[in-house]
């Protein structure tokens, strides 16, 4: 796990009144799932809604050339429902190719506290995703 990395996603991304709240469940391995049903279940009151983009796309090549564009490097950091990939550092593309159609929740944090994609757990239709930036 990487603390630093994972503090400036949330005092960036997540409402002031709970980053401290998600800060804690993000360092118990019992709560660290808690982040992913916020922003699945309660999204709209989880984030700062001005630094986050709805998208519509889901290919991998139109994803990972706008992270480009905005600034992303090769190297991502996930976190993730899903524990084979949270806490860890992975290359762009292949984050994106093992998670987007896994179903699960995850944030892939392209620079930290600046730039980040969300891709919400995926039940029926398609999941929500965002570009999270500041």
């Amino acid at each position: 796990m990487d603390q630093n990395h994972e503090e400036q996603i949330i005092k960036s991304f997540i409402v002031k009144r709970l980053q401290d709240r998600v800060l804690f469940e993000l360092s118990t391995k019992k709560y660290r799932d808690k982040l992913h049903s916020r922003l699945t279940n309660y999204f709209e009151t989880t984030v700062e809604k001005r630094y986050i983009r709805k998208i519509d796309f889901i290919k991998i090549p139109e994803i990972i050339q706008l992270l480009k564009r905005e600034g992303a490097p090769s190297i991502c950091y996930v976190l993730s429902y899903d524990q084979e990939y949270d806490g860890k550092h992975y290359k762009l593309n292949d984050a994106l190719e093992e998670l987007i159609f896994n179903g699960m929740p995850y944030i892939i944090s392209c620079i930290p506290g600046k730039l980040a994609y969300f891709q919400g757990e995926h039940e029926q239709g398609e999941p929500v995703r965002y570009l999270f930036k500041r």
